[in-house]
């Protein structure tokens, strides 16, 4: 399924922009995008997947250079995301420190992350380390976030069990999406709980976001 499959949806929310009042309707919606989207990533080639996540692991070196922060949180990529895990050893190397995702009790929970750290599937078959030494949002500098699609004023639509959304809800770091291109929408639909991100690094662009949630 391809982008343009998407327009007939985006083009028909247009008319009726973020129904605050129809929460049903966008849930499923957003549950027909997510459905497309997945579709979409997954059908690119495992070479120029692993090319493309090369060239997004670039922006991002070149983003913690630029932008001062100590503390990193960054995703351990499963399936078809763009592949994080060699930003793991060239962000130690560059002596940050870093924390990832865990899910514990339906919730999402930050653990410091080094070298070495052993790792163990979690719920969803996604790596996660098998000890978790807790870390408050707070303490972390920079988010590096996941998702199925994004869309120019800093859209998010994820996997659908809103642990990010609950996570970050009141954090003041800066959040920036790691995304192929082919993730990026015209609009994805947005419930008034949804997070924003600030910026969406992908393999041909840095896409600074508006985060409205008006037309």
């Amino acid at each position: 399924m391809h982008r343009e499959n998407l327009l007939p949806l985006m083009n028909e929310r247009e008319k009726h922009p973020f129904q605050t009042t129809g929460e049903p309707s966008i849930s499923a919606e957003k549950a027909h995008f997510r459905s497309h989207l997945r579709n979409l990533r997954d059908s690119i080639p495992d070479m120029l997947r692993k090319e493309k996540s090369a060239l997004i692991g670039q922006k991002v070196l070149s983003w913690v250079k630029n932008n001062p922060a100590k503390t990193l949180h960054l995703f351990l990529s499963f399936g078809t995301e763009p592949d994080t895990h060699p930003l793991v050893s060239a962000l130690l190397d560059k002596k940050f420190a870093l924390v990832v995702p865990v899910i514990r009790e339906a919730s999402l929970v930050l653990t410091s992350f080094e070298r070495g750290t052993p790792l163990r599937p979690g719920p969803f078959g996604i790596l996660e380390p098998a000890v978790v030494h807790p870390v408050a949002p707070e303490g972390v500098d920079l988010f590096f976030l996941p998702g199925l699609g994004f869309d120019r004023r800093g859209g998010r639509i994820g996997y659908g069990r809103g642990y990010y959304d609950r996570l970050l809800r009141n954090t003041t770091a800066p959040l920036i999406a790691l995304a192929f291109q082919e993730q990026i929408v015209d609009r994805v639909p947005l419930s008034e709980t949804d997070i924003l991100v600030d910026t969406i690094l992908t393999d041909k662009e840095i896409i600074h976001c508006d985060r409205s949630r008006k037309d």
